[in-house]
This record gives structure tokens, sequence and C-alpha cells, in this order.
């Protein structure tokens, strides 16, 4: 009778172990998982912050959305590119984006953004040019923050 005590007690330890198991993987993945589906929000509000500032004409809200280290495929570095949108406010007074489609692929350390956008531009109220350009960037966390390192875009 002690025994067959003995052997009921085990098979309930080894129960809630399992469940304790279960329970702790459970609450990882929870906790990964909203790691993920945070670091995703913060990157599309960054997103939606670059679209914001262009349409604005805000250059130095810009250059603190480019990475230190920034290149095109063009090798065009921070402040030459920054020079190139400066250019594109004053050629167009009035700016719009709308984004087609996105892909957000997290690597290690950095994200790959792969979207499709429809830019148009104009001095007037209508629209006088427009293209839809395939976009892809690399973002990194630069002191805290979502910024672009590389970018590479080529009409549609």
């Amino acid at each position: 009778m002690l025994y067959m005590h003995i052997i009921l007690d085990e098979v309930i330890i080894m129960k809630y172990k399992i469940l304790l198991y279960l329970l702790i993987t459970l609450s990882s993945l929870t906790f990964l998982s909203c790691d993920k589906t945070s670091e995703l929000g913060k990157l599309k509000q960054k997103i939606n912050m670059l679209v914001d500032t262009i349409e604005k004409h805000q250059i130095k809200n810009m250059a603190n959305i480019l990475a230190q280290d920034f290149l095109t495929d063009k090798n065009s570095n921070k402040s030459q590119f920054l020079f190139f949108v400066d250019y594109q406010f004053k050629r167009n007074k009035n700016i719009s984006i709308s984004v087609l489609d996105k892909e957000v692929r997290f690597n290690e350390k950095n994200a790959d953004v792969i979207f499709k956008v429809l830019l148009l531009g104009s001095n007037d109220w209508l629209p006088e040019r427009g293209q839809i350009y395939n976009v892809t960037s690399r973002w990194k966390i630069e002191k805290g923050s979502w910024v672009i390192s590389r970018l590479r875009w080529q009409k549609n």
C-alpha cells in the first residue's frame, strides 16, 4: 500500500513538472512573439513617419531617419542623398506617396522592408508627375530607434 502511494505521488509530481515545462515554454513563446510584434509596430510607425516627413518636406526629420552610415545603391551617402531629397522638395511643392504593397523581413540585427510606392509630385494642386517605384530598404536600430541604412529604388 505504501509502495502504491509513493508511485501515485511520483506520477502526480511528473504531471506537475510537465505542466510547469509547458507553461514556461508557452510563456517564452508569448514573450518572444510580443517582442517581434512590438519591433514590427515600431518599424511600421517609423515607415509612416518617413512618408509623412517626405510629404511635409521636412528635411531635418528626414536626416534623423537615415543612419550615420547610410548608402544608396548608387553609392550616395547621407549628405548626398539629403541634397537630392532637398532638390526634389524644391522641385515639387506637393508630394504624395501611396504605399501599394509592403513586406517586412526581420534578420538578426536588422529588417528589410520591400515595398511598392506610387510617388506623385507637382507645383500646383493637381499632380504633374507620377511614377510607381519598387523600393528596397534595410533598417537597423541606431541609438534605440529604427533608421534606414541602405536604400535602393527603381521604376516599375
